[in-house]
This record gives structure tokens, sequence and C-alpha cells, in this order.
């Protein structure tokens, strides 16, 4: 995809980065359907990128367009919007991430499969089941997902229960500072 290309710096002669280009590309595609660009531009959206303003409302909007083709990163995404909700934007359901979460991760996403394992664990969407978090933990760590590589050994030392915690979207906004966000 071209806009692939204008997004990052690269070495090939005659192009080099334009996050407008790139920004522009990305749109032309997204409205056309492309389900892979409009999950760009929901990143875009929420992390400020492309020379986006960080936009809760279009992030979700395109994450939206793009889950409902099963793009699954875009579902995780969401998942990550109603752990967190958006005031005046999205409501905080744990139900919607919790079942967000689950589509991505039927579909093997492991980040998703990860995910699948700290809300079983500490309850989030679903009564708390260390059984079942152990089996999404296992199979996010057989696709080498190193965090859920880490959980399971925890665990398996009898190591603490994960707390569940709450933090707003805005909080994380300033305390990282533009990095992105690992839930």
């Amino acid at each position: 995809m071209q806009a692939l290309l204008y997004e990052a710096p690269h070495s090939i002669e005659g192009i080099g980065q334009d996050n407008a280009h790139a920004k522009q590309l990305f749109l032309e595609a997204a409205n056309l359907g492309y389900k892979f660009s409009q999950f760009r531009l929901g990143c875009a959206f929420e992390y400020g990128s492309l020379g986006c303003p960080i936009d809760p409302r279009q992030s979700i909007a395109w994450y939206s367009k793009a889950a409902v083709q099963d793009e699954h990163q875009s579902e995780l995404a969401l998942s990550g919007w109603y752990l967190t909700g958006s005031e005046g934007v999205l409501q905080q359901s744990d139900t919607e991430a919790y079942l967000w979460a689950r589509k991505a991760a039927q579909a093997g996403l492991a980040k998703a499969e990860y995910a699948m394992g700290y809300f079983n664990e500490v309850g989030i969407g679903a009564p708390a089941n260390v059984e079942d978090a152990k089996r999404w933990y296992w199979r996010s760590a057989s696709q080498n997902f190193p965090k859920a590589r880490e959980r399971l050994e925890d665990l398996r030392r009898g190591g603490a229960k994960m707390q569940k915690t709450r933090m707003s979207r805005s909080k994380m906004n300033k305390q990282t500072e533009g990095e992105c966000v690992v839930m």
C-alpha cells in the first residue's frame, strides 16, 4: 500500500517521509472501505500520529468501521476504548470490552488472547476465573507473546493475583506523553 511508503522514513530514493500525504492516502483508502486503512486512521486519531489531532470520536469511528469487517486489531482497540471509556464520547463498559477482546482473541490475535487472560483473571466483563485465564494466557504464550509467558510463569510459582485497576485515558495521556500504552 502506497501510504505506508510515506508514513515512515525510508532509504528508497525519491520517497521521503510525508505524513500529510500518507494521511491523505489512508483517508482515500479508508473511505473506499479498506479496513486496514480504517485501522491506521483509528490509531492516528487515538495517538495523534500522521499529523492528526488526538480525537477519541474519530478514533472510535474508524476502529468501528474496520471492526465490523473483522479487522482484529481494531476489535482489540475498541476493547481498550470500552475498558476506559471516553467522557462525552463512549460510556465505559466492562462487558463490551470483554466481548470485543474475545472476538479478536477467538480470531487468534495473541495480544487479545493475553487481554482475555487478564480479563478472566481479575473479573472484567465476566466473573474471575483463574483456570480460564490460564487457558487464554497459554494460547497467547504459544504465539510467543512475552507478557503471557511471564504471567504463566508467575502463576506457576504461585505469584500474586493481578489487581483490577482502572485508569482513565486522560490520566494515561498525561502520564505517557505520546507513548503507546499496552493494556
